[in-house]
């Protein structure tokens, strides 16, 4: 493909949004689909949070939540964001490039995986941190534009048209050797999240720091 038709694809996708950013400010707002739940799996809610908002400026968000959750034995910490909007912005911030804009280094590239008997998939990233003494942070996002979750490498182009989107983000932090089992774990936590969604709670515990990426 050319520049010259790369420039043209890049005005009338760009005009696609505004028609439908258009629209979808005149209907009601999206509201998140679900609730952070109590429990998932064994893993129990710790803290839930809400987002800076200059994050949700940036975002056009119009509902979201944050959750962190507590492995009861590991102690190990999971935290799952769930934002609404427009899909303009939410498509075009991926959680990656701005986690790795200044804390966080990626070194390879990320990989996709598809939750058993389902259509829906993930993208999976390991994050290195740029100050070797800060613990590694392995991502896991994806978009549901109504029919499944799934994860583009280009959502900006594939989500094209789209009024609206939701964004469901789980990171851990962890040892940079235990890459293998922070992605296992971050499997387990969308399926939990994911296929098995139950009335929400208050958490019983606080205190947790959630550090919000940085965003372009």
């Amino acid at each position: 493909m050319t520049r010259s038709k790369i420039a043209v694809l890049g005005c009338l996708l760009s005009l696609t949004s505004c028609l439908v950013t258009s629209g979808w400010r005149t209907a009601p707002p999206p509201r998140c689909a679900f609730e952070p739940a109590a429990t998932l799996g064994p893993w129990q809610l710790l803290e839930r949070d809400e987002l800076e908002p200059r994050e949700l400026e940036i975002l056009q968000a119009s509902d979201h939540w944050r959750a962190a959750y507590r492995h009861p034995q590991t102690g190990q910490v999971v935290v799952v964001t769930l934002i609404a909007g427009a899909a303009g912005p939410l498509a075009s911030h991926s959680p990656e490039t701005c986690y790795a804009r200044q804390e966080y280094r990626s070194l390879s590239d990320a990989v996709v995986w598809k939750l058993p008997e389902t259509s829906d998939n993930f993208r999976f990233q390991t994050l290195h941190p740029r100050n070797v003494d800060q613990p590694a942070l392995t991502i896991a996002y994806g978009w549901h534009d109504g029919t499944r979750w799934s994860s583009p490498r280009s959502p900006r182009f594939q989500f094209a048209g789209r009024p609206t989107l939701q964004r469901m983000l789980v990171t851990t932090r962890h040892p940079g050797g235990l890459t293998a089992a922070a992605r296992q774990t971050l499997q387990q936590v969308l399926q939990w999240s994911v296929n098995e969604p139950h009335p929400p709670s208050q958490p019983q515990l606080a205190g947790v720091a959630i550090p919000p990426p940085t965003l372009k």
